[in-house]
C-alpha cells in the first residue's frame, strides 16, 4: 500500500499526445474526476513552443528518455538511438510537427483483420474532430478541432525545386496527401498555428487545466497497476522519492507509448510469464504478446553539399539567431516560427504495389548545422538531403524489461533489415533519392554527394551503407496489439484482455504501422478511446 491515496474516476497514465487528448475529453462534462500522471516535467521553456525550437530541445536529457536499442543483429550490431519525449506533450513536444495520417488503405487493412470500427470511413470522423485545418475544412479535414494544422508556406525555401524535381523524375504531384490521394510529391503539413507548436498538451490539455475535476501531476513515474484479483483498482507511482497510490473507480487508461505501456503491464504482472519470473515479478496473467510486434519505420538517406550556403545557414549566425528568436516569440514571425522540414513524398518501390511503401522527407539544410559567429565559432558546411524510410517493413522486434525497477530503461530490438523484402525497399529508396536530388531543378543548389558518396554504387555497396546508417524516424508502435483473436492484447474497443477496468490508447495498440508519421494517428486513437469510454 502506498503512503498516500487519492480517488478518481479515471486515471490516465502518460501525458503525451494521447494522454492529453483523453484527459481533456474525459473531464469535459464535469461529472468525472480525472487524474493525469506524467513522468516528465512541464513544457514551460519557450523553445518547446517555437517551431524552430525542436532542434534545440530534441536531445535535452530532462525532456527525452533517450532510449537506445540492443545491438541490432542485421545492422552491423549497432545500437540505434530512439528519442522519446519525457515532458508534458510527450514526443509531440520535441518532434518535427509533421501532420500525416497514413494511407486510407492502412485503416481498411485493419478492418480486414476484423477491426471493423477502425476502417478509414470510421476513423476519418475522429481525425476531423481533432483538427482545425487553417486552409479550410472539407470532406477530409476538420475545421473546429483543437489541433491547428497548416501546409508549409508557399515561400518555403527550395519548395519549388522539390516539387519540380519530383515531376521531372517521373512522379506525380498530390495536392493533399492527407486528402483523397496520398501518393505523390507535396509540401508537408504541420500541427502548427499562429507561429506556435500545436500539440495536444497545448491545444487540448492547457485550456482544461482550470477544471476542478482534472488533476495533473508531473514528475510522477508510474510503477505498476494495482489489482483486486483481476480487476484494476489503481496505480502505484513514484514522485520526489516517495511512493504513492491513486485509486480509480472506473478505468485506468495507459497512454505511455510503445515502449513504456508494455513495461508498466509487465511490472504489473501482465506479460510473458517466464520473463516476469526472471525479473522477480509474480505473473498475474501470462500474455506472450505484451512487448512483442514492435514495429518502426527504418530509414537512411542521401546528403549533398550545397553549392553556396542557404538562408537558414545565414540566419544561424548567433546575433541573427537571437534576434529571430525574440521576433518569433513576441511577434510570431520570421524563420523561428517556420518548421525545419519542408517537402515530403509518398511513392512505390515497385509498380505492382497497391499503395506507397516509401516516404521521402526533404530538407534544405545540413543536419550538422549549428549556431556560429565569425571569429568565435566557425559555421558547419551547409547541405541538402533526403531521408528515405520504408513504410511497410516486415521486421518485427520486441520490448522487454531490463529490471523490475521503473527507473531502469527497457531493452528492445527492432530487427531492422532482417528480410530481403526490407533490404530491397531501402536499396531502391536510396537510388530514388539520388535520382531526385540529381534532377535539373537542383542544378543551382546541388554540390558533391557527401553520403553515401559517389563510390557507393553496387547493390552490395548500397546494402553495406544501409546497414551502417539505418536508423529510425521515431514511429514505434504495435507492442500491445489490438485484435479480435485471443492472443491480441486489447480488443477493438481497446480494453485489456483478461483484466477489468484497463484500456490502452496509444501507438502500442496499432496492429501494424501506418504509412507515415504516426502522431496524428495516435491522437485519432485517443479520440476513439474517449468515445468508447464516454459511451460506456
Amino acid at each position: 500500500m502506498g503512503e498516500a491515496q487519492e480517488i478518481f474516476d479515471f486515471i490516465v497514465v502518460g501525458g503525451g499526445s494521447a494522454g492529453c487528448v483523453l484527459a481533456e475529453r474525459l473531464s469535459a462534462d464535469g461529472r468525472a474526476n480525472v487524474l493525469l500522471l506524467e513522468a516528465g516535467g512541464f513544457d514551460r521553456h519557450f523553445l518547446f513552443h517555437l517551431p524552430i525550437g525542436a532542434a534545440r530541445v530534441w536531445n535535452r536529457p530532462a525532456s527525452n528518455w533517450n532510449y537506445v536499442s540492443e545491438p541490432e543483429p542485421f545492422a552491423d550490431n549497432r545500437r540505434i538511438a530512439h528519442p522519446r519525449g519525457r515532458v508534458l506533450g510527450g514526443s509531440a513536444a520535441i518532434n518535427m510537427m509533421a501532420y500525416v495520417r497514413g494511407h486510407a488503405g492502412d485503416y481498411d487493412r485493419w478492418a480486414q483483420m476484423g477491426l471493423a470500427d477502425w476502417s478509414y470511413e470510421r476513423v476519418l470522423p475522429a481525425f476531423r474532430r481533432a483538427e482545425s485545418f487553417l486552409h479550410g475544412a472539407d470532406d477530409f479535414h476538420g475545421g473546429g478541432g483543437p489541433i491547428l494544422t497548416e501546409r508549409a508556406a508557399d515561400a518555403t525555401p527550395l519548395m519549388d525545386e522539390w516539387l519540380t524535381a519530383g515531376e521531372s523524375a517521373g512522379f506525380t504531384r498530390t495536392e493533399d496527401y492527407n486528402g483523397r490521394t496520398q501518393e505523390g510529391f507535396d509540401r508537408f503539413q504541420f500541427n502548427i498555428g499562429n507561429g506556435r507548436r500545436a500539440n495536444s498538451a497545448v491545444r487540448y490539455l492547457r485550456p482544461a487545466l482550470n477544471r476542478p475535476n482534472l488533476k495533473l501531476i508531473v514528475g510522477a513515474l508510474t510503477d505498476r497497476i494495482v489489482f483486486d484479483g483481476r480487476r484494476a483498482i489503481g496505480v502505484d507511482y513514484l514522485i520526489g522519492g516517495a511512493r504513492k497510490q491513486a485509486t480509480a473507480r472506473r478505468e485506468i487508461v495507459l497512454t505511455a507509448g510503445a515502449y513504456n505501456s508494455p513495461q508498466i503491464l509487465m511490472r504489473s504482472g501482465i506479460g510473458p510469464a517466464e520473463h516476469l519470473s526472471q525479473m522477480g515479478i509474480t505473473p498475474l496473467l501470462d500474455r506472450q504478446g505484451v512487448g512483442a510486434n514492435l514495429q518502426d519505420h527504418p530509414a537512411t538517406g542521401v546528403d549533398v553539399a550545397r553549392a553556396k550556403p542557404g538562408e537558414l545557414h545565414h540566419q544561424l549566425r548567433a546575433d541573427r539567431l537571437g534576434f529571430n528568436l525574440l521576433r518569433g516569440w513576441f511577434f510570431r514571425s520570421g524563420p523561428a516560427v517556420l518548421p525545419l522540414a519542408s517537402g515530403t513524398a509518398f511513392v512505390k518501390s515497385a509498380p505492382e504495389f497497391e499503395i506507397p511503401d516509401l516516404q521521402l522527407l526533404f530538407r534544405g539544410y545540413s543536419p550538422l548545422m549549428a549556431p556560429w559567429f565569425p571569429g568565435l565559432k566557425a559555421p558547419q558546411p551547409d547541405g541538402i538531403g533526403l531521408t528515405v524510410c520504408h513504410l511497410r517493413p516486415q521486421a518485427r522486434g520486441r520490448v522487454w524489461l531490463a529490471s523490475s525497477d521503473p527507473h531502469t530503461p527497457p531493452k528492445f530490438v527492432n530487427n531492422f533489415l532482417s528480410t530481403e523484402f526490407d533490404r530491397r525497399a531501402l536499396r531502391i529508396a536510396l537510388r530514388l533519392a539520388r535520382n531526385i536530388l540529381g534532377q535539373p531543378a537542383f542544378d543551382g543548389v546541388r554540390g558533391a554527394e557527401r553520403l553515401p558518396g559517389p563510390a557507393i554504387q553496387s547493390d552490395d555497396e548500397i546494402d553495406a551503407y544501409v546497414r551502417e546508417s539505418v536508423r529510425t524516424v521515431f514511429h514505434p508502435c504495435g507492442t500491445c496489439r489490438m485484435g479480435t483473436d485471443e492472443a491480441s492484447i486489447v480488443d477493438p474497443q481497446l480494453r485489456l484482455r483478461g483484466i477489468d477496468n484497463v484500456r490502452i490508447a496509444d501507438a502500442s495498440i496499432m496492429p501494424d504501422v501506418v504509412g507515415g508519421n504516426i502522431n496524428a494517428c495516435v491522437m485519432m486513437i485517443a479520440e476513439k478511446a474517449s468515445a468508447y469510454i464516454t459511451a460506456k
